[in-house]
């Protein structure tokens, strides 16, 4: 995982001036490598972060986040709809949606219902355009949870109102950490993961990667056919399920079974 003390660490020992490395500072100047040797080696106790300081979210400021939409099978007949089998149905978000683990997921008055979504989030580590679908993974930094919400109730309007509708502050959590690919393999192959959305502590619907019409790397592959993708840039590949959440709620998403958790209140404003 990536480590925040082992970040702050590591630009301490170059520049003395405690400055906290982003992790997408590291992936964009391909220097994962020495976060995962400052990790290996320990950290000082004086370059801790304060454990009662606020998680942020792992990116802030990736240069895209491209979300992916009915990707799970189950999740498309829930909806009656009909999973896309020729291509995948894709949208972008923008970073003014990004908010950590713990922050409020604020709900506005008056835009009827708002569902979330539990996701497993890619991380792209490196400069990846026009890359086939077996060497797309090793693309990847790592994995983060992400729960991406939708002002449905306006979607179901027009589908064409998808930007508006997922681009609204708050209406993306990630966090609390990026787990490189590595680590999330010493819990099973990736197509074993689970991914599941939890509403007020009741798993509300659940599915593991292997559900998903199109994989990880086919998603990866097919939109770097279209688009390049830089280092920090997050790539969410779906959801088996969007439960309703109003406001006094907390949603969950969990990946595996205590390999990530990310958990965020949700509020409204007037």
């Amino acid at each position: 995982m990536a480590h925040e003390g082992a970040v702050g660490a590591l630009e301490a020992d170059e520049s003395r001036v405690g400055r906290v490395v982003h992790v997408q500072e590291l992936a964009v100047a391909d220097r994962l490598d020495e976060l995962a040797r400052a990790i290996a080696a320990g950290v000082d106790e004086a370059a801790l972060v304060d454990p009662g300081a606020a998680v942020l979210p792992p990116l802030t400021r990736p240069r895209k986040i491209l979300g992916i939409g009915l990707n799970y099978r189950g999740h498309a007949g829930d909806l009656g709809e009909e999973a896309p089998r020729t291509s995948p149905a894709s949208f972008l978000k923008a970073d003014h949606t990004i908010i950590g683990p713990g922050d409020p997921i604020v709900v506005p008055a008056g835009l009827g219902t708002v569902t979330s979504e539990a996701e497993l989030g890619l991380v792209v580590g490196r400069p990846c355009y026009r890359v086939s679908v077996d060497e797309a993974m090793s693309y990847v930094a790592g994995v983060v949870a992400v729960l991406d919400q939708t002002a449905e109730e306006v979607l179901l309007e027009n589908p064409r109102y998808l930007t508006r509708v997922k681009n609204y502050p708050t209406f993306l959590a990630l966090g609390p950490e990026l787990i490189t690919l590595d680590e999330v393999l010493t819990h099973g192959p990736l197509e074993q993961l689970r991914v599941a959305t939890i509403h007020n502590g009741a798993v509300h619907r659940e599915d593991v990667v292997a559900g998903m019409t199109f994989s990880p790397a086919e998603l990866l592959s097919f939109h770097s056919h279209v688009m390049p993708f830089f280092p920090g840039d997050i790539l969410s590949t779906g959801t088996p399920g969007a439960t309703t959440i109003q406001p006094g709620d907390v949603v969950r998403c969990e990946l595996g079974d205590g390999l990530s958790s990310l958990e965020n209140p949700v509020t409204t404003i007037g």
